[in-house]
C-alpha cells in the first residue's frame, strides 16, 4: 500500500519577483502593475507515489517547483488542482525557521515544535536529551531561540524531525546546511531513518547526496514532471542536462525511448552491435541500442579537432578480401581510396614496413631477393620442435636483426610482457615481401570513409532509437525487463561479474595534440619499435583523412595495463585466458537470452570486415 500518492497535482507556478511570495502580496504586486509577472499553469500533471522505506530525491533548477511541491505535498498549501493522499504522521522540514519562536528558549522551541507535530508531551520527554545532544546543543538549551546561528537552528530542526521518527518526512535542503562533520551525521541518520522503514522526500542540489541516499527520484524544471524514477539513470540526465550535453527534450526523448519495450537490447555502438542492429530491424524487429561511451561508434569513432577529423581510439582503415563485405558497407556510405603505408623508426633510423625489399636494404645494402633470403635464413634458428613462445616464432621466420630491430621492443610494450612469455600465434603470419610493395595491407578492398565512421554508424542506426552514457548494468537496475534479447558486445567476464576470475586484456592511453605547422611526419602512422620509446606509434590524423589544413593533429599511443573502468582493447589469448574463457561459454549457456559478440564478447580479435561479417552471421541465425 502506498504512503504517499500524489495524483496529476499541478501549482501555479510564478517567476522573477512574485516567486516564494504570499497570494495576498502576489495579487496587490499584480494589481498595482509595480512588477513585471511571467505566470503560466503546467501543461503535465506531476504523478508519483512512494511505498513505505522509499526515500524521494527531488531535482530540479532553481525555480522549477520543488520548495512549492513539498508545500502541498506536506499540507502546507493547497494544489491548484490534483490531490495528495498521505497515510500516517508527516513531519516537514522546509523553512529551518518556521515553527519557532524567537523570544522563547531552545528548549521551549523543541516542547513547541513538538506539539506542532502532533506528539505528546510523554513523548517529548522522553525525546528531548536524544534531539538536543544530536543537535549539538547541550550548552545552548536555555539560551533565546534567536541567539542561535543559522546552522545551529537547520541542526536542532533537523534533529526535531529525525529524531520523533514520522511516517512521512519531509527535507528542503537541510542535508546542505551545517558543517562537514554534522552533514556526515545526518546523512548517517536519513540512512538509519530508511532503515526503520520511514517514506522520506528530500530537496537538494548535491546529486551525491541524492545518488548515495534515495532510491527514487522526481525531475521538476519550471513545474512540469519531466522524470520520476530509478536514481542512477534520471540523475545521470539531468546532470548532462546542466552540462549542456543534452536538452530537456532530448532528456525527454531518451527516458521514453528506455520506458518502451523491444524484441533486441544491443550494448554496445560498434560495428557488431550497429550491423546486428540494422539487420534485425530490417527484419521487422524492435531494437534498443545502448553506449557506456558518451557517442556512438566504438572504437572507430571520430572526432573534429582543429578541422581535421580525429580517429579518437587509433588509425582505422577498412580493407577486406571479401566482395560481400564491401558491398554490404558501401550500401551505408563511399570510400574514398586509401592505401596504408607504415614507416617504423628504430633509434635513429627509418625502415619501411611492413618488411620489403627497401626495410632489407635499409637494414643491409642489400639489392636483390637472393641476398635478403640469405641473410634471414642465417640468422634464423635451427628448432627441432614446433616454436614455444612469440620469440621463437618471429626469429624462426625473420631472424634475430629484424626480430631485435622492428619486433621486440614493440611487441613487449604493446602487450607488456616478455615475448618470451606470449603465445607464439600472436605472430604466426610475419609478411616477408621480397619485392618493393610496401603497402601495409594486401587486401583487394581498401578505403576509409568519405564521411567519416561517425557517418557509416549514423547510416547503420537510422531508425533505430539508441542511448548513449548508459551502462548495462544500470538499464538493468532501473529496467529489467526492456528487451526479451540481449546482445553483449562487452568483456563477457564483467557481464558475469568476473565470478569465475577475470581475464587480461590490454588498454591504450591515447595523447592527441595540434601542431602549428602544415605536416609533421608525412604519413598516418610511424612505429616506435626501440624500448626506450614510451609510445608504440604516431598517428597524423590528416594523411588518414586527405584534409588540408594549416595546422595538423598528432595522437600517440601508449599501451598500459587494463584494469576494470579502463577501456578494453585487445584480449591477451594466452593458455590461462583461453580456459577462463571457455568456462565463461560454459556460463553463457545458462542465459540462452543473450549473444555475446564482438571483439570482448567472444574474447577474439576482430578486424573491421571481421566484426561485421560475424554481426550478420549471427543476425541471420535469427528468427
Amino acid at each position: 500500500m502506498s504512503v504517499l500518492e500524489v495524483h496529476n497535482v499541478s501549482i501555479r507556478y510564478m517567476t522573477g519577483d512574485f516567486k516564494n511570495i504570499g497570494l495576498k502580496e502576489y495579487t496587490l504586486r499584480k494589481l498595482t502593475g509595480k512588477y513585471h509577472v511571467d505566470e503560466f499553469w503546467a501543461d503535465k500533471d506531476i504523478t508519483f507515489s512512494l511505498e513505505k522505506g522509499d526515500m524521494l530525491g527531488i531535482i530540479g533548477s532553481n525555480g522549477a517547483g520543488k520548495s512549492t511541491l513539498l508545500k502541498a505535498v506536506s499540507g502546507i498549501m493547497e494544489p491548484t488542482k490534483g490531490k495528495v493522499t498521505r497515510q500516517g504522521t508527516v513531519a516537514a522540514l522546509l523553512n529551518l525557521g518556521s515553527g519557532f519562536d524567537g523570544e522563547m528558549t531552545v528548549k521551549e522551541n523543541v516542547y513547541l515544535r513538538g506539539a506542532m507535530l502532533g506528539y505528546t508531551r510523554k513523548f517529548m520527554d522522553e525525546t528531548y536529551d536524544k534531539i538536543i545532544a544530536f543537535a549539538e546543543l547541550e550548552e545552548f538549551q536555555d539560551r533565546m531561540f534567536r541567539q542561535l546561528s543559522s546552522g545551529m537552528r537547520a541542526r536542532l530542526a533537523f534533529s526535531i524531525a529525525s529524531l520523533v521518527q514520522p511516517d512521512i518526512l519531509i527535507l528542503d535542503e537541510v542535508l546542505s546546511v551545517g558543517d562537514g562533520a554534522f552533514r556526515k551525521k545526518s546523512e548517517a541518520k536519513m540512512r538509519e531513518i530508511l532503515n526503520s522503514g520511514a517514506t522520506t522526500i528530500l530537496v537538494s542540489h548535491g546529486l551525491g547526496q541524492i545518488r548515495e541516499l534515495c532510491n527514487k527520484v522526481l525531475w521538476l524544471e519550471k513545474g512540469q514532471q519531466i522524470a520520476f524514477g530509478n536514481t542512477g539513470i534520471i540523475c545521470d540526465l539531468y546532470q548532462r542536462f546542466l552540462d549542456k550535453d543534452i536538452t530537456l527534450d532530448q532528456a525527454r526523448e531518451t527516458l521514453t525511448r528506455l520506458n518502451a519495450q523491444y524484441d533486441y537490447l544491443i550494448v554496445g555502438a560498434g560495428l557488431y552491435g550497429c550491423t546486428f542492429a540494422r539487420e534485425m530491424t530490417d527484419k521487422g524487429k524492435k531494437c534498443l541500442v545502448i553506449d557506456k561511451r558518451p557517442h556512438l561508434g566504438g572504437n572507430v569513432y571520430s572526432e573534429q579537432v582543429a578541422g581535421v577529423t580525429v580517429h579518437k581510439y587509433g588509425p582505422h582503415i577498412f580493407h577486406t578480401d571479401n566482395g560481400d563485405i564491401w558491398e554490404y558497407v558501401n550500401r551505408f556510405t563511399s570510400f574514398r581510396p586509401y592505401t596504408h603505408r607504415v614507416a617504423a623508426v628504430s633509434g635513429e633510423k627509418e625502415y619501411s614496413m611492413p618488411f620489403n625489399m627497401k626495410t632489407f636494404e635499409q637494414l643491409w645494402g642489400v639489392k636483390t631477393p637472393e641476398e635478403a633470403k640469405a641473410i634471414i635464413e642465417a640468422q634464423r634458428p635451427k628448432l627441432d620442435h614446433e616454436p614455444d613462445d612469440l620469440e621463437e616464432q618471429a626469429l624462426s621466420v625473420v631472424g634475430r636483426e629484424i626480430y631485435e630491430t622492428l619486433i621486440k621492443g614493440y611487441t613487449e610494450k604493446q602487450w607488456g610482457r616478455s615475448c618470451k612469455s606470449l603465445p607464439a600465434d600472436i605472430i604466426k603470419r610475419i609478411p616477408l615481401r621480397f619485392t618493393d610493395d610496401d603497402r601495409y595491407f594486401e587486401d583487394k578492398y581498401q578505403g576509409i570513409p568519405e564521411r567519416g565512421y561517425n557517418g557509416l554508424i549514423e547510416k547503420l542506426l537510422e531508425g533505430i532509437p539508441a542511448v548513449t552514457s548508459l551502462s548495462y548494468e544500470k538499464l538493468m537496475n532501473a529496467y529489467p525487463d526492456v528487451a526479451k534479447k540481449t546482445v553483449y558486445t562487452g568483456p563477457i567476464d564483467s557481464f558475469f561479474g568476473y565470478r569465475l576470475g577475470q581475464m587480461e586484456y590490454r588498454s591504450m592511453r591515447f595523447e592527441t595534440g595540434i601542431l602549428d605547422e602544415e605536416d609533421f611526419q608525412g604519413r598516418a602512422v610511424v612505429n616506435y619499435t626501440d624500448e626506450d620509446t614510451p609510445y608504440t606509434r604516431i598517428i597524423e590524423h590528416k594523411h588518414l583523412s586527405g584534409q588540408e589544413s594549416p595546422k595538423t593533429v598528432v595522437t600517440r599511443e601508449y599501451p598500459q595495463d587494463w584494469a576494470p573502468g579502463r577501456e578494453a582493447y585487445y584480449p591477451v589469448n594466452d593458455e590461462r585466458n583461453q580456459n577462463l574463457y571457455g568456462r565463461y561459454l560454459e556460463l553463457a549457456k545458462e542465459r540462452p537470452d543473450v549473444i555475446f559478440g564482438g571483439r570482448l564478447g567472444e574474447y577474439k580479435y576482430y578486424d573491421m570486415d571481421d566484426a561485421i561479417a560475424a554481426a550478420l552471421a549471427r543476425a541471420a541465425q535469427e528468427p
